[in-house]
């Protein structure tokens, strides 16, 4: 595994990439959703989220056209382009953009856009969605929502119960960040409304995976029935029929939020930053990426100045034309005393 340094520093480049590439308003938002997109995601870079996110579209786009079309032709489709643009890009910010809906489905890349291919193929088109188009549009809304509703319905029992996977989960690398906060809360409001006997519940969670601590989930346990739940998790565990999880232990760079370091969304509306224990060294972390980005650009946010700019000469031209409008109007006319 990297080092601290290492993993601190491609993170910097991440975000500094990301500033230069990217509009503030397209990113400050990046705080609510490492809150509201998949638990496995809430740990990576918005940067490497949407090449992830790309890499899915095209795998998933291929197979919807080798499915319903032709299979020499899927070989030679991509929908958008591959790595990180040098310069600003417009394919880029759209790909950027199609992420983020992603990240508000609270779905794996994949799930969500093998629905929105799937949804697609029901329905009369004469093009292939491209990613901008991976959500309902004002036309086909309600359809979509009621479709993706049973979509969702059907999958996400079976996704949460497998979610967790990563060691960023695990008790061992607790940190109390509002994604493991909120992780677990979830997990055992799960446990309260399984099917499945709480013995093996606790023999998984706790003790094989260890998502939770013992105590959180005998809590949903009537207090008679708690020493032998527990005795049966332990022997469920004992009988190998929980693979316990291999134990990684993280320092708190090897943990970062996904949204640590991104200065404008920090304590943006709707986020989580107050109850971060890391919000001190991601605003320390934000303003060295912004001091980064000014030395190599100038600007911390290039397309903000130029926005700026840009917003500063229309202003400039209005003002122009009213006043010349305006001199026009008072010259008086030949003859007229």
């Amino acid at each position: 595994m990297a080092s601290d340094g290492v993993i601190l520093a491609q993170r910097l480049d991440e975000i500094v990439r990301m500033r230069m590439l990217l509009h503030p308003k397209d990113w400050k938002a990046e705080s609510v959703l490492m809150m509201n997109r998949w638990f496995d995601y809430r740990f990576t870079s918005p940067l490497s989220l949407t090449l992830q996110f790309g890499e899915i579209y095209r795998e998933k786009l291929r197979a919807h056209i080798r499915r319903h079309e032709d299979v020499g032709k899927a070989e030679t489709v991509s929908g958008t382009r591959e790595g990180v643009p040098h310069e600003p890009a417009k394919w880029f910010t759209i790909l950027w953009k199609a992420r983020q809906r992603a990240d508000d489905f609270f779905l794996p890349y994949d799930e969500y856009i093998e629905f929105c291919f799937d949804f697609s193929s029901r329905r009369k088109r004469y093009w292939t969605m491209l990613p901008s188009q991976l959500h309902p549009s004002l036309k086909n809304r309600e359809a979509w929502l009621e479709s993706f509703d049973r979509f969702y319905a059907d999958r996400i029992t079976a996704l949460v119960k497998n979610a967790g996977e990563i060691p960023e989960y695990r008790l061992e690398n607790d940190l109390g960040l509002p994604a493991q906060v909120q992780f677990r809360e979830i997990m055992l409001s799960e446990m309260s409304f399984s099917s499945r006997r709480m013995a093996d519940q606790i023999a998984e969670r706790v003790y094989a995976k260890r998502h939770l601590d013992l105590a959180s989930a005998l809590a949903r346990v009537v207090p008679d029935d708690r020493e032998e739940v527990s005795n049966r998790a332990q022997s469920s565990l004992s009988h190998g029929d929980w693979p316990e999880a291999p134990l990684v232990k993280l320092t708190p760079s090897q943990q970062l939020p996904s949204c640590f370091g991104i200065a404008e969304s920090f304590n943006a509306e709707g986020s989580h930053c107050s109850n971060c224990p890391l919000v001190d060294k991601c605003s320390v972390f934000g303003r060295k990426a912004m001091d980064i980005t000014a030395r190599l650009t100038g600007y911390s946010s290039p397309l903000w100045e130029a926005d700026k700019r840009r917003v500063a000469g229309n202003v400039a031209n209005w003002r122009s034309r009213k006043l010349s409008t305006q001199e026009h109007l008072t010259i008086p006319e030949a003859g007229v005393s």
